[in-house]
């Protein structure tokens, strides 16, 4: 995927340096003409995908990394990850598509300074940018509601219906068998291990196995098959 850097305009120092990344390119054109009507915002790059958005971080030093997480390659939680790594002080506004209540909880584990839905208004989106930029976090209706709920502790811990299903896959089972033993639709057992997946940074059944024993969620009697 090609990287656009974008000149920057002219004004004072005070103006909010910002990063979009998107695959859309439509999107990311609607985006930026909204932010561009700010006269405090300035958008200093573009990206379509999680290479060139680390590679802008690191040339331009944004305030605001405006992310998405359906990216192709390096998905938007693990760019989460490594920006919070490589740049402490960047704020991170997740504007996604997804309302998914385990990527709501990983993302802010991970230090996402917002997480707000492609369905919000421009002025919500422009009101969030600021908000996060001025250390205040900014989480639309629904990843409010999901963040209430969570009890003291680790927020990327596994449900015990999740623990279950990793359990049995890890035995061997095939998804239709795990959905036969716990009496689940085969859907359902899919959703809770791309939950697991989020949850432990996998990219594959077999990854995901091997991190959960590391983390502790599968014990000396589970096998690995």
């Amino acid at each position: 995927m090609s990287e656009h850097a974008l000149p920057a305009a002219g004004g004072g120092t005070e103006a909010i340096r910002i990063v979009l990344v998107d695959d859309h390119t439509v999107m990311r054109a609607g985006t930026r003409r909204i932010l561009e009507d700010e006269a405090d915002f300035r958008v200093v790059g573009e990206a379509a995908d999680g290479e060139d958005a680390l590679r802008l971080a690191r040339t331009h030093t944004p305030d605001v990394v405006v992310l998405d997480i359906a990216l192709p390659g390096m998905d938007g939680v693990k760019v989460c990850q490594m920006l919070r790594a490589e740049h402490p002080g960047m704020r991170i506004l997740i504007l996604t598509g997804h309302d998914n209540a385990a990527l709501v909880r990983t993302l802010h584990a991970f230090g996402a300074a917002g997480y707000l839905l492609k369905s919000a208004a421009p002025h919500e989106l422009v009101a969030s940018i600021r908000d996060v930029h001025s250390g205040r976090p900014a989480y639309g209706e629904h990843a409010r509601s999901v963040l209430a709920e969570l009890a003291p502790g680790d927020p990327l811990h596994p449900t015990r219906k999740e623990l279950e299903v990793l359990r049995l896959v890890a035995s061997g089972k095939k998804n239709r068998e795990v959905a036969e033993e716990l009496h689940l639709s085969v859907n359902t057992v899919e959703y809770h291990l791309r939950n697991l997946f989020i949850k432990l940074g996998a990219s594959s059944r077999a990854d995901a196995l091997m991190r959960a024993q590391r983390s502790g969620w599968l014990d000396s009697r589970d096998a690995l098959c």
